[in-house]
């Protein structure tokens, strides 16, 4: 009867009978959205490590092109 009474106010009781304001769903779902979160970030410092790599190589051809440019022309 209290635990509706409060539920209805929006007030909801944890595991460890702790008086919150959140619903327990919500919470479960900010937990679950946070490591998503988490791990698309480290999907994205992945992405950006191969892009990096990527980029020094092309950079590095460029060069090695140019090069190759500049013996034929000389």
């Amino acid at each position: 009867m209290a635990k509706d009474i409060l539920g209805e106010a929006g007030l909801h009781f944890d595991e460890l009978n702790k008086l919150r304001v959140l619903d327990p769903e919500v919470t479960q779902q900010t937990i679950e959205l946070k490591e998503e979160c988490k791990d698309f970030v480290d999907k994205i410092g992945q992405f950006q490590k191969i892009v990096g790599g990527l980029i020094e190589l092309i950079d590095q051809l460029a060069k090695e092109a140019e090069n190759e440019k500049m013996k034929v022309s000389g």
